[in-house]
């Protein structure tokens, strides 16, 4: 098997799934949209089907690919690795921003009425505190699912336990003579 990244690592082949993704195409559809050799496009088509990147369904002579999950799963999953970490800091990120916002907020409307507005709250400090809480629930939120996940993996594998078998006797039946024809002797002409 191709490795998942080692396919994605061409531009070729990431158009052709950027294609794809919008709905299945043939051969000769992919050969057009991506303007490349026969030779070329059916020895990216054989690196992504192998990567299992993509499914082939063939009928007659025309072949239609469509994404697979199996592949994307394996990127996503190494991908999602590093999602609570970029979510955690974009969270902390907004948090500021909104802080930013507020103070600016502030600002803005004392000079349009006129007063001194006294916010009782730190703009910045609460914003800080708010991405906080975002990136808190972020967390205990991927918790949750990889609780979920395994209770759910769990049940599966119990449903899928089989249960012994009884075998039942199967009733012979009595052998039936089979009558054949014999052969009728050709008659020749004298």
């Amino acid at each position: 098997m191709t490795d998942v990244f080692t396919a994605l690592a061409d531009q070729n082949r990431r158009t052709i799934l950027e294609l794809v993704a919008v709905h299945p195409l043939t051969t000769a559809a992919l050969a057009k949209a991506t303007k490349l050799t026969a030779t070329n496009l059916e020895k990216q088509l054989k690196v992504l089907v192998q990567a299992e990147l993509l499914t082939v369904a063939a009928k007659g002579k025309t072949s239609t690919y469509s994404l697979n999950k199996t592949g994307l799963g394996v990127a996503a999953k190494w991908f999602g690795k590093f999602g609570s970490a970029f979510v955690s800091g974009q969270a902390d990120l907004l948090g500021e921003n909104i802080g930013s916002l507020i103070s600016s907020a502030a600002g803005w409307l004392e000079r349009r009425v006129g007063t001194k507005i006294n916010l009782d709250i730190d703009p910045e400090e609460m914003g800080r505190e708010f991405g906080r809480k975002l990136s808190d629930a972020k967390r205990e939120a991927t918790l949750k699912v990889s609780e979920a996940t395994v209770k759910v993996k769990v049940a599966a594998k119990k449903a899928t336990k089989k249960a012994p078998v009884k075998k039942t006797p199967v009733a012979k039946t009595p052998a039936t003579k089979t009558t054949s024809k014999k052969p009728v002797a050709k008659k020749t002409k004298p």
